[in-house]
C-alpha cells in the first residue's frame, strides 16, 4: 500500500500544479480501491487456509498418508504427482507411471510404510488413455454431479480415462449410484474400491 499512497500524494501535488494528466485523481483512487479489495480477498483466503489447516485430520490414517506422500515424492518423476489415500490402514495410490521401472519403484516405495497394512496401486501408463471428447477432470466432475455424493469419505479420481472410486458409503444404493454415475459419465474402466461401513468392498 505504501507505493500507492505515495503515488496518490504525488498526483495530488501534480494536480495542484496542473500535471499528472495521465493518472487523474479518480483513476488513482480506483487503483487503490482495487488493490485494497485484492488484499482483502487474499487475507480472507489466507485466513480460510489457516483455519482449514487447523481442522485437518492428524489421526493414524492421515499420518500414514503423509508418510506415503513423502516416500513417493522422493522417487521423483511421475510418482511425485501420485496421490495417496489411506482409509482404515488401507492405502490407495492414484496416478501415472512413465516406465515399468518407475512402477517398480512405486511398489518398493510403498512397502513397509508405518500405519499402512495394505497397498493398492492405481497407477496407469502415462498417455495410455483413449482419445476423448472430455478431459479426465470433466469426467470426474460429471461423476460427482451425477452421483450427488458429497462426503469426505468418498474420493473420485479419473486417470487416463479410468475412474477410481475410493472410500466408504452408508448404503448399497449409494455405492450403486456411484458406480452407475461413472458408467454414464463415460469412464473407460472403473476401479471400484468403495466399501460399506463395516462391510466388504462393493463388487463392480
Amino acid at each position: 500500500m505504501r507505493p500507492l499512497l505515495l503515488t496518490l500524494l504525488l498526483c495530488l501535488l501534480a494536480l495542484a500544479a496542473g500535471g499528472c494528466s495521465s493518472l487523474p485523481l479518480f483513476a488513482a483512487l480506483d487503483v487503490m480501491n482495487a488493490a485494497e479489495m485484492s488484499k482483502t480477498g487474499y487475507d480472507m483466503a489466507a485466513g480460510l487456509n489457516s483455519r482449514k489447516s487447523l481442522e485437518q485430520d492428524d489421526g493414524p490414517d492421515a499420518q500414514a498418508e503423509a508418510r506415503l506422500r513423502a516416500s513417493l515424492d522422493r522417487q521423483g518423476g511421475s510418482l511425485k504427482y501420485a496421490i495417496p489415500h489411506v482409509s482404515q490402514g488401507r492405502a490407495y495410490v492414484v496416478g501415472t507411471y512413465a516406465t515399468p521401472q518407475e512402477l517398480e519403484r512405486a511398489r518398493k516405495a510403498t512397502q513397509n510404510v508405518k500405519g499402512v497394512r495394505e497397498v493398492t496401486l492405481c497407477l496407469f501408463p502415462a498417455g495410455s488413455g483413449p482419445a476423448r471428447r472430455l478431459s479426465d477432470g470433466e469426467v470426474r466432475d460429471n461423476i460427482l454431479r451425477l452421483s450427488g455424493i458429497r462426503t469426505r469419505e468418498v474420493r473420485v479420481h479419473v486417470v487416463e480415462g479410468n475412474a477410481i472410486l475410493i472410500g466408504r458409503v452408508r448404503t448399497e444404493a449409494e455405492a450403486e449410484q456411484l458406480q452407475e454415475s461413472a458408467h454414464i459419465a463415460g469412464a473407460t474402466h472403473i476401479k471400484n474400491y468403495v466399501r460399506l461401513y463395516a462391510a466388504r468392498p462393493v463388487t463392480p
